[in-house]
């Protein structure tokens, strides 16, 4: 159960950084929003994201031996 779990949260992590990434790109699919808040919402995604991935990293991929 472990294992799915971590490869979930890497899952999300990269949907994250997508749908950040799209949102920078400017695509037609959020034309009906000012670009500002794209701009500003598309950066907060893909923060978010990366702070998601580190977290995950750092929680099932690094040793906890001292």
């Amino acid at each position: 159960m472990k294992s799915v779990t971590k490869y979930f949260a890497l899952f999300m992590s990269l949907i994250y950084l997508m749908i950040g990434a799209v949102m920078l790109g400017g695509s037609p699919l959020f034309d009906n929003i000012p670009r500002k808040y794209t701009l500003i919402m598309g950066s907060i995604m893909i923060v978010y994201g990366l702070f998601r991935g580190y977290r995950v990293y750092q929680k099932y991929f690094t040793s906890h031996e001292n």
